[in-house]
């Protein structure tokens, strides 16, 4: 019998006829799968909190022709803290939906296994959830071969701030130059905080100053990074973490 056996965080879990339920997991060895999780949503059954979201754990499947069969795991963290702050878990939502999204099926993704309980771990301890999601989609970015270029402009390497930050590049651009007509306008210190971020990664994060006008920049051009090309135009969980988001600044200002 085929098996895989893999350390491997759970992305999604949805119903799937009468009592099982259909698991998205990423595995350290193979990459996105998907998991049939037998009899999990009836009483007393010892897999129904393996197959919650954002539950990192042991997996041992069969590997069938068209999908993997959940036969046994334990789990190594169910990341409890996340699941009682609304924005961190929406922040949380937001990571595992825009890794499922960017990824094939069934192709080894190591790295962004690593890079994804990594920003876990560190949206843990943050209180500031859009500066770890900031650095999360560039590094993200970076490890699916589609880092952003910033270092002067992409057609004659002028060192000029502001510039504008071409999509179809995928890179700075200065205003004497051509660039597509959905370029966005970028201020030199957004530019300077991507770069920190991916030079440095999570590392020291904390003491990293983010303003919400740079963080707002960095944003869109992730949006923007992963729409060209990637593909992704709505993604559900960002607009519900964008409704989080604006309730929270709300509550701020009271």
């Amino acid at each position: 019998m085929a098996e895989l056996r893999s350390d491997a965080l759970v992305l999604r879990s949805r119903d799937w006829r009468e009592a099982d339920r259909l698991v998205t997991l990423l595995t350290r060895d193979a990459g996105k799968v998907t998991v049939l999780a037998r009899g999990v949503k009836k009483n007393k059954s010892k897999f129904a909190a393996l197959v919650e979201p954002l539950t990192l754990g042991r997996y041992l499947m069969h590997r069938g022709k068209s999908m993997e069969t959940l036969i046994q795991g334990e789990i190594i963290k169910p990341y409890f803290s996340l699941h009682q702050d609304l924005l961190h878990y929406a922040t949380a939502q937001y990571f595992c939906e825009l890794v499922e999204r960017s990824l094939p099926q069934n192709e080894p993704a190591g790295a962004v296994f690593t890079l994804l309980v990594a920003a876990l771990e560190i949206l843990e301890k943050d209180a500031n959830p859009a500066r770890v999601a900031r650095c999360f989609e560039l590094s993200l970015l970076d490890e699916l071969g589609f880092c952003p270029a910033l270092d002067g402009c992409f057609c004659c390497g002028q060192q000029i701030s502001p510039a504008y930050f071409d999509f179809t590049h995928g890179a700075t651009v200065c205003s004497q130059c051509p660039r597509s007509h959905d370029s966005i306008l970028i201020s030199g210190a957004a530019v300077a905080v991507m770069k920190r971020f991916l030079k440095q990664g999570f590392h020291r994060l904390s003491i990293c100053s983010v303003s919400a006008t740079v963080n707002t920049e960095i944003g869109r051009v992730c949006a923007g990074a992963f729409r060209t090309s990637l593909g992704l135009t709505e993604i559900k969980s960002r607009v519900f973490l964008a409704s989080v988001e604006k309730v929270e600044t709300v509550r701020s200002t009271i």
